[in-house]
């Protein structure tokens, strides 16, 4: 388990850099088919293709995207509600308690 700062920014910045980070690594294991659960509906929306995307931050963190999904056969993106992602949260708060030590 790892994790990376991003300074401050927005929760839908974070996830889409969580997706992209997670693409890439999962494209370093040979995996081809992904179910990704994120809890922003938000950007499960956009990245279903349901929402446009007018901000240009967002867009272009879709984009990037967009190109790593090319190298699944199967990718889902699925929208879990925060209250059910206890175990998502405990890992942020420890990665962010380790930055901040």
């Amino acid at each position: 388990m790892h994790g990376v700062s991003l300074g401050q920014t927005t929760n839908n910045i974070a996830e889409y850099s969580a997706v992209m980070e997670l693409l890439s690594e999962s494209i370093s294991f040979g995996i081809r088919r992904l179910i990704v659960r994120l809890d922003s509906e938000l950007v499960v929306l956009q990245l279903n293709r349901v929402y446009a995307i007018r901000n240009p931050v967002l867009l272009r963190l879709f984009l990037r995207v967009r190109l790593l999904e090319r190298e699944f056969d199967y990718i889902e993106y699925q929208h879990i509600p925060r209250f059910l992602n206890t175990l998502a949260d405990a890992i942020a708060s420890r990665m962010l308690e380790r930055h901040l030590r």
